[in-house]
Formats: C-alpha cells, structure tokens, sequence
C-alpha cells in the first residue's frame, strides 16, 4: 500500500514536474485538478480498472497503467482507452453500477478497503476521468495521470 497517492490531469510536462517535486518533497509548482486517494497504489487502481472493464463491457481494454517515465517509476498515464471506460461509469445506464463497482473492488482480496471509502472514490474518479477527456478534447496533450510513492 503507498503512503502517499493521487489522479491529476495535466500535459505530459506538468506531470513531470509535479512527480520530480512529490518525490522531492516540494509543494508542486503547477497547480492542477488533483484527486487524493488513500495511499492506493497502481496495482489497486489496476485491480478497479479490471472490474471497470467488465462492468461497461470494453472487450479488448486494457487496465493496466503506462509507466510515464522510466527514471519516475512513481508516475503513471491512464491510457485512453482505460480513461474513457472510467469516464463512462460517470454517468451510467444504471446508477446502481457504480455503487456495484465500488463494492466489487472493495471486496477484491488486493484491497483493505470498504465501499463507504471506494465508492465516493470511484465518483470523484469517474468525474475527473469524464474532465479529463474534456479537457483532451481542447488540448490532444491533456490526460489523467496518478502518483504512487511509498
């Protein structure tokens, strides 16, 4: 489990920067749209992202997290595919799915968690993802990216 982790939307650049000041230890310089998550790490988000999937019935998406940097082995980009899945659960056919969602994950044995904490989560992580293709529509470079550190 990370100590410390968080989706934000950002350019490739931004995303940089704010990763090499986290690890740094330094407030970061660009501010941006930042979801705080409860020390999950990449794994966990994997794990959602794997039941996100099923859930909208994507065949052939991916759910795993592309490693931005190679020297910054704390920092990933949701892929596209993965983002729009997410963006879609913001707003279901079914309002019941997300809170089906956020249970699922919650009981999946990576996790030590409980759908009260996940399913607030997924929301604000739902929206965001449904912000960030937004805000990918007016700049190609945008996306969601998510910082894990121990």
């Amino acid at each position: 489990m990370a100590n410390y982790s968080e989706f934000f939307i950002a350019d490739h650049h931004q995303a940089v920067a704010r990763a090499k000041a986290r690890i740094a230890g330094k407030s970061p310089a660009v501010d941006v749209p930042v979801l705080p998550t409860p020390g999950l790490s990449d794994f966990e988000i994997e794990v959602l992202g794997e039941f996100a999937v099923k859930k909208v019935h994507a065949t052939g998406v991916a759910a795993e997290l592309s490693l931005v940097d190679i020297e910054l082995d704390t920092l990933f980009a949701v892929p596209d595919a993965l983002l729009e899945v997410f963006a879609e659960l913001d707003a279901p056919e079914d309002p019941e799915e997300v809170s089906e969602l956020a249970a699922e994950w919650a009981a999946a044995e990576e996790m030590e968690s409980t759908p009260e904490v996940t399913e607030p989560l997924l929301r604000a992580l739902t929206a965001m993802a449904a912000s960030a293709l937004s805000a990918a529509e007016d700049n190609a470079k945008m996306g969601l990216f998510f910082y894990s550190a121990e």
